[in-house]
Formats: structure tokens, sequence, C-alpha cells
């Protein structure tokens, strides 16, 4: 749907009426998603919000995002707005929305690039502008420029050109020291432009403006713990800021530039489909878009087929009518072979299987560096919608009341798993270190014609079978920002944030010593949806959905 594709741009409010009367505004539309705060473990928190503006040549405007929540970011449009409406972003210092009264849409968002495109520069697809920020409020802390440049430099770089296959080589073209705003984060678009103007950064196809906030910006109400424009492909460029310089963290936010969107969970009570379910947002811990910790394991296949970087010999594709069939999947990490297997509903919704072995990128999950006992073994995902772009399903589900404890989602080996209410049976017929052996059963009847759900990689949730709660708005689509879903009701399709896993109820301490850098999670949680492009803000908490 329309959501998805929501672009989102934090931009700073303008008064375009006194309270109580109209007014008319034209201009650019953006979401964005806010992401949540590190080391927040609340049980049940999920505090997920969205943002939408338009882009004015005076400012931004902010609306309600449920009442533009089909118009994709980055689209132009022209709204009769009216009076003031106080909610959760308002009470965190963001100005509040006016009510939509009338709205046209005059333009759709201009068609992006489709694939990277060399930068002037070295070689590079992505160039990178580094910056030092203070916002208003705020003083330089004891954060180095060179280690964050070595960070995107090293680590960054070389994971998004291993996963890319080269597709993806970004570096670090400019970097400057501290840079004092006048501008604080209750007013993302103007943090950006104005430290854009004050180092002469240009925005463009490819090109990436990241700035690493004071950490004494975690003081100021509207800062998010990180927020990054979602764009369209890794050629569309965007702006991101984050409170943490960690690799995983930073990989994280240039994947929502890319157009990526969340590694989400969903886990359903005694079963792997259906019944009462939840989806949690962040929790996919193997992957870059899900939970930000010590370690950058292989981007999944949804994400990897998303963002299409998923070659063609590494992954197949079976759909409702086909014949049984048994397939044998490499690991994911092993760079060869068959690697992903989709498998195509009778309504087009889109489940893969992918095998995580204790090899290459993935080595971790054989040391003492897996922290959290994520199993070996193989994976089932469903694609989703925005926030949730991928949803892990848990192969083993417990009851609900024991969710918080259980991170343990591989497939048992033998034992028939029934999906999309049987459209499909699958089976792990065997695993070993070389790869995982799969016996796959579609259901009989032809597949409906549901091409506008997926189309390759994506496809929505159908109603009725675990679909997540609400559409996330932290979507890639467009030149938006992703925001965090509200409370429920839920107005419309909003993004989901970087979920907390309650401390009370999970031990978040490491198995045994380990080598990593950070032992812990940094989960973003939710967020706040800005505009242009898409923007993904991370807030500190979120509720859990729960659906029966």
């Amino acid at each position: 749907m329309l959501a998805a594709a929501l672009g989102v741009v934090a931009t700073p409010a303008v008064a375009v009426a006194d309270s109580g009367t109209t007014a008319t505004v034209r201009g650019e539309l953006v979401h964005v998603w806010a992401e949540g705060a590190e080391g927040h473990h609340a049980e049940g928190a999920d505090d997920a919000t969205r943002l939408s503006w338009v882009a004015t040549a005076a400012g931004a405007v902010r609306v309600p995002a449920e009442q533009v929540a089909d118009v994709p970011s980055g689209a132009t449009v022209e709204l009769t707005v009216g009076r003031p409406v106080e909610d959760e972003a308002s009470a965190d210092g963001i100005d509040p929305a006016r009510t939509v009264l009338e709205s046209d849409v005059l333009a759709p968002p201009p068609a992006p690039d489709v694939e990277p495109q060399p930068a002037p520069r070295g070689g590079l697809t992505n160039e990178v502008t580094v910056v030092l920020v203070a916002p208003a409020g705020t003083d330089p802390d004891g954060t180095q420029l060179r280690d964050v440049v070595a960070t995107v430099d090293g680590p960054v770089a070389r994971y998004w050109s291993e996963q890319s296959g080269g597709a993806i080589t970004l570096g670090v073209t400019a970097r400057h020291g501290w840079v004092r705003t006048t501008a604080g984060c209750a007013d993302p678009q103007a943090l950006w432009d104005e430290v854009a103007a004050s180092v002469g950064f240009t925005a463009g196809p490819g090109r990436h403006l990241v700035l690493r906030l004071s950490g004494e910006a975690a003081g100021l109400p509207a800062c998010s713990y990180a927020l990054a424009q979602v764009g369209t492909s890794p050629a569309s460029g965007g702006r991101v800021y984050v409170r943490d310089g960690g690799a995983s963290v930073l990989a994280h936010e240039l994947g929502h530039n890319f157009g990526l969107g969340h590694s989400s969970g969903e886990q359903c009570d005694g079963a792997v489909e259906g019944g009462t379910c939840r989806t949690a947002g962040y929790r996919d811990y193997y992957d870059v878009m899900g939970a930000s910790w010590a370690q950058l394991g292989s981007l999944n296949a949804v994400q990897a087929a998303a963002l299409g970087v998923l070659p063609g010999e590494a992954q197949r594709t079976v759909s409702v009518g086909e014949g049984a069939t048994g397939v044998t999947l490499a690991p994911l990490a092993g760079g060869t072979g068959l690697r992903a297997l989709r498998l195509v509903d009778a309504e087009g919704v889109a489940y893969w299987l992918e095998f995580r072995a204790a090899t290459g990128r993935d080595a971790w999950l054989g040391t003492r560096d897996n922290v959290y006992r994520l199993d070996a073994g193989v994976l089932l995902r469903r694609a989703g919608q925005f926030p949730d772009t991928s949803l892990l399903l848990d192969g083993t589900p417990g009851p609900a009341g024991r969710w918080e404890s259980d991170l343990q989602f591989a497939l048992p080996a033998g034992i028939p798993v029934p999906l999309s209410e049987g459209d499909f049976t699958v089976t792990v017929r065997s695993v070993d270190g070389s790869g995982a052996v799969l016996e796959v059963v579609p259901a009989a009847r032809p597949a409906t014609a549901a091409a506008a759900v997926d189309t390759g990689s994506g496809g929505g949730s159908a109603p009725g079978r675990g679909a997540p709660v609400a559409p996330a708005a932290d979507a890639p689509q467009g030149n938006g920002v992703a925001a965090e879903a509200a409370d429920e009701p839920e107005p419309a399709p909003a993004p989901v944030v970087h979920i907390a896993v309650p401390r009370a109820t999970l031990s978040l301490e490491p198995v045994a010593d380990t080598s990593s850098s950070a032992g812990g999670l940094l989960l973003p949680v939710a967020g706040t949806v800005l505009g242009g492009s898409a923007l993904l803000l991370v807030r500190v908490l979120r509720r859990h959905r729960l659906r029966g």
C-alpha cells in the first residue's frame, strides 16, 4: 500500500495561521520515523510515533500522519489545514500538527534512480560526509572525529560492500569537526539544513550526510537515538543523525537511506502463525536492520532481495499449485550456492527460508559472542510492510507468557510446519554445517492473482495469517522517513521501532565473557515520522503489539 512508500523528512514547523483558523499549504510531503534510545528495556513498551510534514519554501507544516498515510512521500501536495492537534509528538517537544480539511496531490514523487552510480571520487557509489554536531542546548563531548570516520570507512563500508556483492561501495569523502547549531532536535530538517550549509554539503544521488550528535543531546526531549531518511534505492542518498557511533547503528541507519525498513519479529501464542500474535519491532537479532548490537550478521534474504543484491542463482521460488519439492540450502553467509527459498502463497504473500550456519559473517553463532543464544539453523521470514518489511517467525513457538525470554526461532528438524493456512507445509529433514535439506509441499490449488501484493522480494501480510498489526511507516520507498506506529487503535499504517527486550524477563547479560565491544543491545524503540525522504527516528519505548 502507498503508506509503505511514504517519504519522510522532518521539516521546521511554520506558523501558517493562528489557532482556530484555516490556511492552504503547498509543498513536498515528508514522512518520518523516530527510533528510540539505547538501554531502555521497559516491559510492554511500544511507543511508536509517525510524523508527517508538508515541506514548504518557508518551512514545514506538520499534519496528522494518519490523514496522509496513503500519499507517498516526495509527492507534491496542496492541503487546507485547520486547528492544531495535540498528540504524543507535540508532548515531546515537536510542534503541533494541523488538521487536514482538504487535500490534493499535485504531482507524484520523482522517479528514483534504480542502480547506484559510481561517485566522482575513488570509484565509490556512495559518498559520506561526517560531521560532529552540538545541537542547540548542548556542548561538544569527547567524541573524536577520526573514530567516527574510521567506523564508517572500516566495518560499515566492509559490511555493505560484502552484503551487496560490491554493488555498494561507500566511504567518507568529507569530514568536519564540531559544528554548533542554532537548530535543535525538535526540527530535524532545520538541523540538517543548517549543518549542510555550514559544511557545504550538497544533496544528490549516492550522497549521505551523517551527523554524530553530542552525547548531551540525550537530555533533550526531542532528540531521538537515531534518525534517518528512508530512500528508494542505494542510489538515493540521504541524511542521518545518530547519538551513538557504533558500527551496527551507523550501518542500520544507512540501510534506511538505501531503502530498507526494519527486520522485526512475529510471535504467536503456541503457533508459527495465527491466533493471538504480536509484531515486535527490531526483534531480529541476526540482521542489521533489526536490533543494533555487537554482531553484524548476514543481511537476511528478505532485505537482500528488496535491495536487489540477492543473486538469481542464490534464490529459488516455489508457488502454490506446484508439486512437492526437495531443496538443499547452503549457508547464507557462505556466499555460494542456493541460499534462499521463496514461497509465494495463494494471495501473493512471500515467505523466505534461509539457513544460518556458524560460518563466515555468521561465525559468531558458534562462539561466546552469541550472548543471546540465537539458533543456528533454518529461519523463516515473511515479507511485510513498513516499518516491518521483514518479519522473523518463531519456528518453535511457545505460550505468550514466555515471549519475552524466547529468542530461539529456528525451525525444528523432522516436524512439518504449515504456512499460510495450509498453502505450504515445510519440513526440515536434516541440518549440518554444510547445508539444510528441506521438503516443501505446496497446496494443490493454483495461486490466485495477487501480483499487487508481492512482486518479487516484497509481499504484504495477508489478514488473518499473523500479519503485522500495522504497516510500518519506517519504510524506505519514496523520499520519506520511517515512523513508529501509534497506540491502539492504530489510525493508519505506521512504522515500528526497534523494540527493547525487557530485562526483567530476559537476561541480557552475556552467556560468558565476550570480546565483543558491546554485549548488550541498542534497541531503537520507535518513532516519529518526519518528511521528504523517509526518516527513521528511534525512541526510547514502544508497546508490543498484541493481536487476537
